[in-house]
C-alpha cells in the first residue's frame, strides 16, 4: 500500500513540478533567451494591419493579398531611383523563395498612383497602393513584414534588403502552416 503512495506522489510531482516552472518562467519572464536568429526588427506587439488604411486601384488586387504573407514596402513618398533599386532588390528576393513565392505578395506604398504607368509595367505582379495614412507604419520608411492574421511582425530597414529579407521569409515560411 505504501509503495503504491509513493508512485502516486511521484507521478504527481513529474507532472505538476515542470507546469509550474512553465507559469514561473512565463509569468515572471525569467530565464527568457537573450539571443535570436530573425534579421529584422520584431515587432512587439505586432501592429495591426487593419489600422492601416490602404487604397488599392481595385477591390481585386486587395482580395487577391488577404490571408497570404505581405511585404509592405513603405517608400515615404513618390519611387527615386533608390527605391527602384531596393523595389528591384525585393523582386529579385520573391524570386528566390522558389516554389514558396506564390505564398508572398509584394505591395509597394506610394504617396500618389496617378503617375505610376512605368512601375506597373515594370513590376505587373507586385500590388501598388497608396498609404492613407504614413503615421500608422510607426517605424517610418523601410520594409514590414505582415503575417496572414494581418499582424505587422517585423520592420527592416532598407539596408537589410536582400539576403536578410530572405533568410527570415524562408524561416517563417517553412515553419508557418498558414498563408
Amino acid at each position: 500500500m505504501k509503495a503504491n503512495k509513493k508512485s502516486l506522489w511521484a507521478l504527481m510531482l513529474v507532472t505538476l513540478v515542470p507546469l509550474v516552472l512553465a507559469f514561473v518562467m512565463y509569468f515572471q519572464q525569467l530565464w527568457l533567451p537573450t539571443s535570436t536568429t530573425n534579421e529584422g526588427r520584431l515587432l512587439l506587439p505586432p501592429e495591426e494591419m487593419l489600422d492601416v488604411k490602404l487604397s488599392f486601384q481595385d477591390a481585386a488586387q486587395q482580395e487577391a493579398v488577404d490571408k497570404q504573407w505581405r511585404l509592405l514596402i513603405h517608400t515615404g513618398g513618390d519611387c527615386d531611383p533608390s527605391c527602384l533599386n531596393n523595389l528591384h532588390m525585393i523582386r529579385q528576393l520573391h524570386i528566390a523563395l522558389g516554389k514558396e513565392a506564390y505564398r508572398v505578395t509584394r505591395i509597394a506604398l506610394l504617396d500618389d498612383l496617378a503617375d505610376q504607368k512605368q512601375l506597373f509595367d515594370d513590376y505587373p505582379h507586385m500590388v501598388i497602393a497608396r498609404l492613407i495614412d504614413p503615421s500608422m507604419l510607426t517605424q517610418g520608411k523601410g520594409v514590414y513584414l505582415v503575417d496572414p492574421l494581418d499582424n505587422i511582425m517585423m520592420y527592416y530597414t532598407f539596408d537589410q534588403v536582400g539576403k536578410p529579407i530572405l533568410k527570415d521569409v524562408k524561416k517563417l515560411l517553412k515553419n508557418s502552416n498558414i498563408g
